[in-house]
């Protein structure tokens, strides 16, 4: 027991002792926000002010949830994916609808081939994602909403991507495939792509201010911002990568859209952390990007400054809580399909049928 409170105590002190290191930090970096300068940085200031928009557009969000299970020759997955899409006028929701209309039962997807078990997560992901872009590309098309926000990042994730041997690496090219469109629909359609990540791990900011490796340890640009950021602040906007060719994601785009993906983070409550915030530019010189970077900076405060302690934009918000799944629904599809098979079919994992 002594051990196990020794442990707790020591645990105490470490949060603590990392707590003091970061707000040095964030000490050293507010006296660099007054002579900041980087060739990365599209702005010139470290903290920029954010004036909170009067909406008076069509905003999208798209958002999916997911489920699934494995049997010993298959994988199964469901994904719902919903878009919630908000009204407004002179920052009153005059309307608010969502497709698909009806929300029905999820479309199993099979998946039947074996697959190593380092694929089986990633399989689930890039099913969610494909499901999710392919719905943004359609809701772009069909509602020509000013602005259509993604839950989560504007590109697939490093963890997405299968080796090159993987059996699922067709599925992650369609999946590249599918967001491509969805950039070129979105120009087409004059909409501006945004995506917002809740708890960003980034660490490209602290790369910009070039921290050194023993600073960057302590924390992620989220929580060094937290202490640096102010309600209705943000940091200066930055491209996604420093350069795409070594990205390992950025690399599998084409060049005409892997070098229009900017971020930025956002504070839109005291009481909440910062918002990464990632979008699609349509700049055509710097001017314009900076007249880009201040709208959907703008438009995403005044969307997520709803609750002072969780600070999200409302259109995800509304779509998430239409698009969760719940495990008794895959449960439901497993009941069926153990019923047909008839229980001379051995097909569930041991571990999945444990008689104690």
């Amino acid at each position: 027991m002594q051990a196990f409170t020794n442990s707790i105590d020591e645990a105490v002190e470490l949060i603590k002792g990392c707590e003091e290191r970061r707000k040095k930090l964030a000490s050293k970096l507010s006296e660099l926000a007054k002579n900041f300068e980087s060739k990365e940085a599209v702005e010139k200031n470290l903290i920029l002010p954010v004036k909170k928009a009067t909406l008076n557009e069509t905003i999208a969000g798209i958002d999916s949830g997911f489920v699934g299970t494995s049997l010993l020759s298959i994988e199964i997955v469901l994904v719902r994916a919903i878009a919630a899409i908000f009204e407004y006028k002179n920052s009153r929701l005059e309307n608010a609808y969502y497709w698909p209309e009806t929300i029905s039962f999820p479309e199993p997807i099979i998946t039947a081939r074996a697959l190593q078990k380092e694929d089986i997560g990633t399989n689930k992901s890039l099913q969610r994602l494909l499901k999710e872009i392919s719905l943004a590309t359609e809701v772009i098309e069909r509602f020509k909403p000013d602005f259509c926000f993604l839950d989560g990042s504007i590109i697939p994730q490093h963890a997405d991507k299968p080796r090159n041997n993987s059996c699922i690496k067709p599925l992650y090219k369609d999946v590249i495939k599918a967001f491509e469109k969805l950039y070129c629909t979105a120009e087409k359609n004059a909409c501006m792509l945004v995506a917002c990540v809740e708890d960003s791990r980034g660490t490209r900011l602290q790369e910009i201010l070039e921290l050194g490796s023993a600073e960057k340890d302590i924390s992620y640009d989220v929580i060094l911002l937290n202490y640096l950021l102010k309600e209705g602040q943000r940091s200066f906007a930055f491209p996604y990568a420093k350069s795409a060719r070594e990205h390992p994601v950025l690399n599998d785009f084409s060049k005409e859209y892997a070098n229009k993906l900017y971020a930025f983070y956002l504070r839109a409550s005291d009481y909440d952390m910062p918002l990464r915030v990632e979008f699609l530019s349509n700049a055509s010189d710097r001017k314009k990007l900076k007249e880009e970077i201040n709208r959907v900076a703008s438009v995403t405060y005044a969307l997520s400054s709803g609750h002072r302690e969780y600070s999200y934009p409302t259109v995800l918000l509304e779509a998430d809580l239409h698009a969760k799944l719940k495990q008794e629904e895959i449960n439901a599809v497993m009941d069926k399909i153990y019923c047909k098979l008839q229980t001379r079919f051995n097909t569930f994992l041991r571990r999945n049928r444990r008689p104690f």
